[in-house]
């Protein structure tokens, strides 16, 4: 086997030296493979095969981090989330205690907004609302 000759570099390229030291390692390694004794090429062989048909090992670690990671995230909103206490209700203002002991949020934001809905109501309504009706 000879070994293929290299293409010329560039007289003005700063890696020159390493360039050259890269293509006279190449030639005698290809010098050194051509004049291996039989013993050492039929261990060589046998070890390449050994290495071809041995399992491979999965690297299961590009896929944990992320899993981790995810993990890691949701136990943190979920104790974030969820407090350690029972929720605390809203002080109860005259007339609308019985309402808020089974309320949501929503319906203890409107209880507390009682004074405007009152005004609200008793607003006299514009003249165009009231024609549409």
């Amino acid at each position: 086997m000879k070994p293929t000759p290299t293409p010329d570099f560039d007289k003005n390229h700063p890696d020159r030296a390493a360039a050259n030291l890269a293509t006279h390692a190449h030639t005698l390694f290809a010098i050194a493979s051509e004049h291996i004794d039989s013993d050492t090429l039929r261990r060589l062989r046998a070890a390449r095969s050994d290495a071809l048909s041995a399992p491979r090992r999965r690297n299961l670690l590009p896929v944990l981090v992320p899993a981790g990671a995810l993990a890691a995230a949701v136990l943190a909103l979920a104790v974030v989330w969820h407090p350690l206490h029972a929720p605390s209700t809203a002080p109860a203002t005259a007339g609308t205690g019985a309402m808020l002991v089974s309320a949501d949020s929503s319906e203890v934001d409107m209880a507390q907004n009682l004074d405007f809905y009152d005004w609200l109501a008793t607003q006299p309504q514009p003249a165009s609302a009231a024609s549409a009706q």
